[in-house]
C-alpha cells in the first residue's frame, strides 16, 4: 500500500504542433477530444484528483485557443500559463521556458499522454536524494500499443542510465509523468549550450550520468500516447474498457459494448467473472 502523499505544483507542456494527430484540423491537439473530452482537460481532471493545486502550462502553437478553452473551464485549479516562442523546437525547449516554476517536486506531464492516477501516487510516495528526479516507466514492455514509436528506458539497480527511441537495450518504456526539481532545467541547460536545442529525453541522459535520474515503477497502472489516429482510437476503446480514470479493476460486463482493444495493452488485466455478467 502506497503513503499517501501528494505534489501540489505540475507543468503540462502543450506546446506542439501534434502533426500526426491533427494536421489540417483548426484545434491543436491538447484539445483534441478523446471520447468526447478534450486531452489537456482529462490529464488536468487526472492531476486534480491526485492533489495537484497548482499547473503551469506551456503553450506555443495555437496557445490563444488552449487558453481560452481553459479559462471557459471550471477545473477547480490555479491554471497560468507560459509561452514557448521555439515550439518548433524539442520539448526540452518547453521545459526551459517554464524554468522558473520548476520546484523540488515539480510533477511534469505531456499534453497528449493518458495514465490512471496511480502513477502520479507513486511518484509522489518516491524518497529521492537531494537534486535527483524520476521517471515513471512500465516494465511491461509487451502491452505497449505502439512499441516503435514509444521512447525506451534502461534501467540499472532503480537508476536511469539511458532513454530514447532507438536504443537497442533496454527495460522499459516512458509513460511521460516525471517528478523533477531545478537540476533538470541545469542538465537541459547544458545540452542547449552545446546543440542550441534539447529534448526531455537528452536532459534526462545528462542528469542520469551523475546517477540522480530514478526509474520509478508504474506498476499495472495503465497509460497511453494518443499522438496518432490509431492511438487515439485506442485510447478511446481503453477508456470504455476501465472508465474515465483507466483505474477501473475489470472489463466491462458482456453485455457493454466496447471496440476491440489490442491484446498487448489488455496484457495482464483480468474480465469480469461469469457470475458478474449475470
Amino acid at each position: 500500500m502506497l503513503e499517501k502523499r501528494t505534489m501540489e505544483r505540475a507543468i503540462v507542456l502543450a506546446a506542439g504542433t501534434g502533426s500526426r494527430l491533427v494536421s489540417g484540423e483548426i484545434a491543436p491537439k491538447p484539445l483534441k477530444p478523446v471520447a468526447g473530452v478534450p486531452l489537456l482537460v482529462r490529464i488536468l481532471r487526472t492531476l486534480r484528483a491526485e492533489g495537484i493545486r497548482e499547473v503551469v502550462v506551456v503553450t506555443g502553437y495555437k496557445e490563444e485557443l488552449i487558453r481560452r478553452a481553459l479559462g471557459e473551464s471550471s477545473l477547480g485549479l490555479s491554471i497560468s500559463f507560459v509561452s514557448n516562442t521555439q515550439y518548433e523546437r524539442k520539448n526540452g525547449v518547453s521545459l526551459l521556458a517554464a524554468r522558473e516554476h520548476v520546484i523540488p517536486g515539480t510533477l511534469l506531464t505531456m499534453a497528449d499522454h493518458l495514465y490512471a492516477p496511480a502513477i502520479v501516487r507513486r511518484l509522489a510516495a518516491l524518497d529521492l536524494p537531494s537534486r535527483a528526479a524520476a521517471l515513471a516507466v512500465d516494465y511491461d514492455i509487451p502491452r505497449c500499443f505502439d512499441l516503435d514509436d514509444a521512447t525506451k528506458v534502461r534501467v540499472e539497480r532503480g537508476r536511469i542510465v539511458d532513454i530514447g527511441k532507438e536504443i537497442a537495450a533496454y527495460d522499459a518504456l516512458d509513460t511521460g509523468v516525471f517528478r523533477i526539481g531545478p537540476s533538470l532545467v541545469e542538465a537541459l541547460d547544458r545540452v542547449y549550450a552545446a546543440k542550441g536545442d534539447c529534448s526531455l529525453s537528452e536532459g534526462v541522459r545528462a542528469l542520469a550520468d551523475e546517477g540522480m535520474f530514478f526509474a520509478c515503477d508504474a506498476g499495472d497502472a495503465r497509460w497511453i500516447d494518443v499522438d496518432t489516429p490509431a492511438a487515439l482510437e485506442q485510447a478511446e476503446a481503453l477508456l470504455r474498457m476501465f472508465g474515465d480514470g483507466l483505474d477501473r479493476d475489470t472489463y466491462p460486463r458482456p453485455s457493454d459494448r466496447v471496440a476491440p482493444v489490442s491484446r498487448s495493452w489488455a496484457a495482464g488485466y483480468q474480465p469480469a467473472s461469469p457470475a458478474d455478467a449475470e
